[in-house]
């Protein structure tokens, strides 16, 4: 082989490597070999079905990086992305994350939404970020359909359907006059939604309100039946009582409508009038007495076979005469109860009312007094000393 056939040869060798590397390095730069990156991570509930590696990484439709690889933790899938340095530190650090595709049928890519209020911290390296929302795929709801269909049972279906096409044919024109009608009533009760609106609100106030107070109503209801089983049980009682009152009443009457009744009242009226005044007075000695019942029950022998007495001779009072003895009732001032109910032992002296001039209240006698008169009528009888009588 000559020297020139040799040539020719390296001379192809060498041009097919020189292309081969031009490819290797244009698919490199394609996929971001030679581009630095920085790692992130987003978290999804799933990935969707079509979302492949070098999946685009966009934010407001300016690609910030690809996705590198897809795991899965069990039950969320993670997607580990590449972001361009240059790019990550225009995302704010509370940025969401969602999957979307151009088509129904399209490619998905890792879409980052920037939020209304941002945050003035970028998104650093290695963070972590949960996605928002995944776009539903054609063969999704293709397989919600057929779910739906399985359970819904084709032949009951078209059974149905043909039931309900049965009863529209032949009455297009009722239909289109129901839709007409309907029409103007929405629009008669379209101005009515914000007032319905509220009614509806408040309406859940109130049903909040019952069902707090559901117990309470039970229980009421729960009283009244027993309220109305007694009342059942007892109408022999209720009969007896209603026409004792009915009884009563026809005796009321006949004692009301006596002509001397407004006599009595008016001749009662000094009377009442008296007793109304002194009432304080009647009452606090009612209560006095009635304190007054255990200290007597032990003087008087309610708890022992005895009675409790402190005995001694005392000076006899001065003799009645006239008319120095006669009675005064002069005294006036309304009523006092001295203390009571509540007097104690402990308390000072018991106040008096002095009446008629006295200067002092009653003092028993302590001075040996001779009594003449006494003495005389033991002696003579009936005969009375001249001066008395």
């Amino acid at each position: 082989m000559s020297e020139k056939s040799w040539f020719k040869r390296l001379a192809a060798l060498g041009l097919v490597v020189a292309l081969a590397g031009v490819v290797t390095v244009s698919l490199t730069m394609f996929v971001g070999g030679f581009t630095e990156t920085v790692p992130v991570t987003v978290v999804s509930p799933r990935a969707g079905l079509v979302m492949d590696p070098q999946a685009k990484v966009k934010m407001r439709g300016v690609e910030v990086g690809r996705v590198a690889s897809i795991t899965e933790n069990g039950e969320e899938a993670v997607l580990h992305l590449d972001m361009n340095p240059d790019k990550l530190e225009m995302i704010p650090a509370n940025s969401t994350v969602n999957i979307r595709s151009t088509t129904v049928f399209g490619a998905k890519y890792i879409n980052f939404v920037p939020p209304a209020e941002p945050d003035s911290e970028a998104l650093e390296a290695g963070a972590t970020v949960p996605a928002d929302s995944v776009t539903v795929e054609f063969n999704t709801l293709f397989q919600h359909l057929s779910d739906v269909l399985v359970m819904l049972e084709p032949e009951k279906l078209n059974a149905t359907l043909g039931a309900i096409s049965e009863a529209l044919r032949g009455r297009g024109e009722q239909i289109g006059e129901l839709l007409s009608n309907t029409n103007s009533y929405l629009k008669e009760i379209n101005p009515s939604l914000p007032a319905l609106q509220e009614d509806f609100s408040k309406a859940a106030d109130v049903t909040n309100l019952y069902a707090d107070t559901a117990p309470d109503l039970l229980q009421v209801v729960s009283n009244a039946t027993g309220i109305g089983n007694t009342i059942v049980d007892e109408q022999d009682n209720l009969d007896a009582l209603l026409l004792n009152a009915i009884g009563l009443a026809d005796t009321a009457n006949v004692v009301l409508s006596n002509p001397d009744l407004p006599t009595a009242i008016n001749v009662l009226r000094p009377t009442l009038d008296l007793l109304n005044l002194y009432s304080p007075a009647l009452y606090c000695t009612i209560v006095g007495l009635g304190n007054a019942v255990p200290k007597a029950n032990l003087v008087m022998g309610t708890y022992q076979q005895s009675i409790q007495l402190n005995t001694g001779f005392t000076y006899g009072v001065d003799p009645y005469t006239y008319p120095d003895s006669l009675p005064k009732v002069n005294a006036t001032g309304g009523p006092n109860c001295a203390g009571l109910p509540e007097r104690t032992p402990e308390d000072p002296n018991a106040p008096f009312i002095v009446t008629d001039n006295a200067n002092v209240p009653y003092v028993p006698n302590t001075k040996f007094k001779v009594n003449g008169p006494k003495i005389f009528q033991i002696l003579f009888g009936e005969l009375e000393p001249q001066g008395h009588r």
